[in-house]
């Protein structure tokens, strides 16, 4: 499947609700690669308009992939094969557009939107045998921010649990969202 993954750091939302850059963290890059390496997604872009802040992703990268890191833990050297960084959501859709195809874009979000909403199990029939790239967007900081929600195709249905709180952390929400999308007793059985 072409599914691709992009952690947006930018721009996203506080909880003032102003848009902002979040940081990156070195325990996200292990997390999200592995992750995405567990559920076969083909990519996993961090975005981020800072320089710095990509440049401690491509050496930690370097690291795990080239370095000592890769002798000493192959399997994470593996994972973060996977990964890439970005200046902005522009640059990831230009880079993985394919013969001028650009991908299916959904977002992730805690709140239920009024139109564009897909189930997991929609979402995984979209994907299965689409020659194009797909690319999921998972919001950091409080969330994509409501013009990246209109650059979407589709918005996929919101995480609940049985109470009222609703605010996981981005590495917590990708494993939810990629076990509910390819594991049958989480929602898409053929």
């Amino acid at each position: 499947m072409n599914l691709i993954v992009a952690v947006i750091h930018y721009p996203v939302y506080n909880k003032k609700r102003e848009i902002v850059a979040t940081s990156v963290t070195g325990s996200e890059i292990h997390d999200v690669s592995r992750t995405c390496m567990t559920f076969n997604v083909k990519l996993c872009y961090i975005v981020t308009p800072l320089q710095k802040q990509r440049e401690i992703v491509e050496r930690m990268k370097i690291h795990w992939t080239q370095g000592y890191g890769a002798k000493y833990n192959p399997l994470r050297a593996q994972a973060l094969g996977i990964l890439r960084t970005a200046n902005s959501l522009d640059d990831v859709i230009a880079e993985i557009s394919i013969d001028g195809v650009k991908p299916q874009l959904v977002g992730t979000s805690a709140r239920k939107r009024e139109t564009k909403n897909m189930t997991y199990r929609e979402f995984y029939h979209s994907i299965k045998n689409r020659g194009e790239n797909t690319l999921l967007l998972f919001g950091t900081g409080w969330g994509l921010t409501d013009e990246t929600v209109e650059r979407c195709d589709r918005m996929l249905e919101p995480i609940s649990g049985p109470g009222n709180y609703n605010h996981l952390s981005m590495r917590v929400a990708m494993g939810i969202v990629l076990d509910r999308i390819f594991n049958p007793r989480g929602g898409c059985d053929e």
